[in-house]
């Protein structure tokens, strides 16, 4: 019985009336086997492991009933005959054939392996049916008009010299069939590829919008307490160098208040790409916390100099000449930087990490902007001093 859906539902080996035999008994359970073996490649090509077994359960029953009833006929007309011996051994290798295939194809890619037992199955029986049973069917119909056993198998023999045209009509029949209903699977496998691409495409982007800040391309807040947790652990793991600075746009409000907001928007985007471009290794990464302020996370060797680059940065900041004439720095957009840099205590945490470049960057604009502070600049009096 179908169990699938008839859009779902492969034929793999349609019926031919080329396969009549015109012993009615026999054709019609031709046709069953030929419905069995349909329904065992369906299994397979849905990969359902209990119905698998079913399957080859129940067309190893019919098929021992089958060869049990058409031998009969055979010995009935042909007693003690080679054909009939010769016959019996090709039932009798059937089965023991497609478990052979299964077992020696276990653990291959299973369209290998249903494509195997597939073309074994489909070659077996037209095969038999066309050749085999069409003779002896042949041989029998002659000693039923009268004709004794060698010269009914002579007719079979003479007649079945035609049968090529038959079968070659058959094979193009069911390969058209086969073809045509291959290409309709493969075109579905290809929609189905591309829209699992196109979702995938979807789902990268949006985990991508989800990190990035909308206005600059950067990174975003959110991501940044991610990253710098991942850095500080691995950091304080590997006993390897963490750097960290904190930057923030030397008096932006101004900037807004005498260019516009758009002008500032355009400000903006400038400094993030040119920290970005900053950015040159896989393990240093640009961030905006928000507003003015942005950030950047390297996690680099003993021989990088982390002030060369955070001097870097305000350089190439002040490198972009925008304009700021109410800056009480430059006349032109500069930023500030506290830096934190070496290898992490193992009581090291985002939050303290946080909090020490934040005094860092406040002494820095306290202390006339447009400079890098790290720990280091700061004496004891200033620390005091510091809220």
């Amino acid at each position: 019985m179908n169990t699938y859906p008839d859009l779902d539902f492969f034929e793999a080996f349609p019926w031919n009336k080329g396969f009549e035999l015109g012993i009615p008994a026999i054709d019609d359970q031709h046709k069953q086997l030929i419905v069995l073996i349909n329904r065992l490649v369906n299994t397979l090509i849905h990969n359902k492991p209990m119905e698998i077994n079913d399957a080859f359960s129940e067309l190893a029953e019919y098929a021992d009933f089958h060869f049990v009833t058409e031998e009969a006929i055979w010995a009935e007309h042909l007693q003690n005959d080679d054909w009939v011996a010769s016959h019996r051994h090709n039932h009798a290798s059937f089965l023991p054939a497609v478990k052979a295939i299964q077992e020696k194809e276990e653990g291959k890619p299973l369209p290998e392996v249903i494509e195997k037992i597939l073309r074994f199955l489909t070659r077996w029986l037209a095969f038999h049916i066309i050749d085999d049973d069409k003779r002896l069917a042949i041989a029998v119909k002659a000693l039923e008009s009268g004709a004794n056993v060698d010269e009914a198998k002579k007719h079979a023999e003479l007649e079945m010299d035609s049968s090529i045209n038959i079968l070659i009509d058959i094979v193009l029949t069911m390969y058209d069939g086969l073809s045509s209903r291959t290409l309709n699977l493969m075109r579905e496998r290809q929609a189905r590829i591309a829209a699992e691409s196109e979702l995938k495409q979807a789902n990268l982007k949006l985990a991508q919008l989800s990190i990035t800040d909308q206005l600059t391309g950067l990174y975003n807040r959110r991501h940044f307490d991610e990253v710098l947790d991942v850095e500080l652990k691995g950091a304080i793991h590997t006993q390897s160098a963490l750097n960290f600075f904190l930057l923030d746009i030397d008096f932006f409000k101004r900037l807004n208040d005498r260019y516009g907001h758009q002008q500032g928007d355009i400000a903006l985007q400038q400094v993030a790409q040119q920290l970005q471009s900053l950015c040159q290794h896989p393990s240093e990464y640009a961030f905006r916390l928000g507003g003015e302020e942005f950030a950047i996370v390297s996690v680099t060797t003993t021989e990088n100099d982390p002030l060369l680059f955070a001097k870097a940065i305000c350089d190439s900041i002040s490198a972009l000449a925008i304009e700021n004439k109410d800056s009480d720095t430059a006349d032109i957009l500069t930023v500030s930087v506290g830096m934190i840099c070496g290898i992490p205590q193992p009581t090291e945490n985002r939050d303290k990490l946080m909090q020490q470049a934040d005094r860092c960057l406040y002494f820095a604009k306290r202390n006339g902007r447009n400079q890098v502070i790290s720990p280091a600049d700061l004496n004891e009096q200033s620390l005091l001093s510091l809220p």
